[in-house]
């Protein structure tokens, strides 16, 4: 009763995404497939789950080879997935979604009874995943960690009805921590392992059936969902298998350390990045363009009982902040409090807004987002809006061109009397993010995800922004490349840019200058 991967390969024309990969996953066995970004994982589990087919190789299942099967078909085997971004039907509750799924061999059919259908157990399910007391909630209400348990419980609704996996189940879960806080990380991961050691398979009549095992590989970029939970770890690197074993032993290889963790998953980091601050700051004092910010400072940007609404539905209520020159201040909160919101309304992009944003002491509130732009506010969405046709130096140029195809400067951003510090060229912004600078001619379609949010970053440098608006830079990012934005945008404090950043890696947030926490869209204490 064992997943096997046998030889996997997947091309996509002259690109090798997956190389020879071979490996076996047990029943009972909770295993993480890790890598950098651009390595093949996403591509290994789409092969797996059926979303791909492999250009060479074999998937085995409980006995069975599997890689000619549909997903549905694999489905009917045992063998279910879940997204990194929460795939749920959010016009429905949460009870009817699990039902829908339970229904999943009579499809749209049973949609006039689901009010009547398999509600004892899609119950269970729910109490498995700790849903039970939302079991009537619209889904399109609950916060992102809830959307991600239901989920879970609907692969496995999809799993316990598969009539050809009596025996085993597969459970294929992509990065199942991301966009969740620390403890809606923990919670959900001991849920994961739990399940695999311990698994409740559920029978159409909600009983436990103790003969069924389950197996879980997942992907994952949050080093405490990897090595607190998993029996072993899978490295992918360039494509290839290139470790496994136990959590212990791939915090020790060396050659993982470089190519992946960095130093991110040391146990002992009082507070991160302290020499490297320290260090930086010293070169600040030393250059004409260094500046640190001292205490007093005034604010740069001032936010004054901003509210915000979707239709009718409010997002803000009333918040007020302020960032100084040199302030790295990190916003926090649940997904749904408001964080990206905030940020967007600040640019200029929320649909209705009412309140006070003055940046440099001059009102911006009812200026178009471009204008806000051209008057020094930087914007990175948590999308990267990148042009993904043109090459790394294509999108450089392009944001340092005007809408006349003149240069931007000073002097038509209004910003006289502001540090010429902040000016960069392409250089400057090479030198930033140096492994961008082996990439100029790439297109940024060929880039992986960490790589594209380094270029994202580098491009609004490009502006020569006076102020920086970064939303969740560091989500979905191989660690060792989390480091390296992180010592960049260090760099970038210490020569006075302030920053408002909505992030929950803790890399980040331990260096912050202040750390606020959005709730329900408020602040809390």
């Amino acid at each position: 009763m064992t997943l096997q991967v046998k030889d996997l390969a997947k091309h996509f024309d002259a690109v090798q995404a997956v190389r020879g990969v071979s490996f076996e996953v047990g029943v009972g066995e909770c295993v993480a497939l890790i890598g950098p970004n651009g390595a093949g994982k996403s591509t290994t589990f789409a092969c797996i789950a059926g979303q791909q087919r492999a250009s060479a190789g074999e998937v085995w299942w409980a006995g069975a080879r599997i890689d000619d099967l549909s997903p549905a078909q694999r489905l009917n085997r045992g063998v279910a997935r879940t997204f990194q971004v929460a795939q749920t039907f959010q016009a429905l509750t949460v009870l009817q979604n699990v039902q829908l799924l339970l229904q999943a061999p009579r499809g749209l059919a049973a949609w006039n009874v689901l009010d009547t259908v398999q509600i004892e157990a899609a119950l269970a399910l729910l109490a498995q995943v700790g849903l039970q007391h939302l079991a009537h909630a619209d889904v399109l209400g609950l916060p992102y960690g809830a959307r991600k348990r239901l989920e879970l419980a609907l692969a496995l609704a999809g799993i316990s009805r598969a009539p050809l996996a009596a025996a085993a189940r597969l459970l294929l879960l992509d990065e199942p921590a991301a966009g969740l806080t620390g403890s809606e990380r923990a919670d959900l991961m001991t849920l994961v392992k739990s399940l695999a050691h311990d698994p409740v398979a559920t029978g159409g009549a909600g009983v436990a059936d103790p003969g069924a095992g389950l197996a879980v590989l997942y992907t994952e970029h949050n080093m405490d969902a990897v090595f607190g939970v998993a029996d072993r770890v899978l490295v992918l690197i360039d494509g290839q298998l290139a470790a496994q074993g136990s959590p212990h032993e791939i915090a020790q290889n060396d050659m993982v350390r470089t190519r992946y963790l960095g130093g991110s998953h040391d146990a002992v980091r009082a507070k991160p990045f302290d020499t490297l601050r320290t260090g930086l700051v010293e070169a600040a004092a030393t250059t004409s363009t260094g500046s640190v910010r001292t205490a007093g400072a005034q604010p740069v940007l001032s936010v004054q009982n901003l509210s915000v609404w979707y239709g009718a539905a409010q997002a803000l209520f009333d918040v007020s902040l302020q960032v100084a020159s040199g302030e790295l201040v990190v916003l926090q909160g649940l997904n749904g409090a408001g964080k990206s919101t905030l940020l967007q309304a600040i640019m200029g992009l929320s649909p209705r807004a009412t309140g006070i944003i003055s940046y440099q002491n001059k009102s911006v509130s009812d200026w178009e987002p471009y204008l806000r732009a051209q008057l020094g506010l930087g914007y990175v969405a948590e999308d990267r809006r990148l042009f993904t046709a043109l090459s790394v130096q294509e999108n450089l140029r392009l944001a340092a061109r005007q809408p006349n195809g003149g240069p931007i400067t000073l002097a038509n951003q209004g910003q006289a009397g502001l540090r010429h510090g902040f000016d960069f060229s392409e250089a400057r912004v090479l030198d930033l993010f140096p492994a961008l600078k082996p990439m100029l001619r790439r297109r940024a379609s060929e880039m992986s995800g960490g790589e594209q949010q380094m270029l994202a970053i580098a491009r609004t440098l490009m502006t020569s922004p006076r102020l920086l608006l970064l939303d969740e830079p560091c989500e979905g990012i191989a660690p060792v490349l989390i480091e390296r934005i992180v010592a960049a945008l260090l760099s970038l404090q210490v020569q006075g840019m302030p920053m408002l950043v909505a992030e929950q890696n803790s890399l980040l947030v331990g260096s912050a200058s202040r750390v606020i926490t959005l709730a329900a869209g408020q602040f809390q204490p």
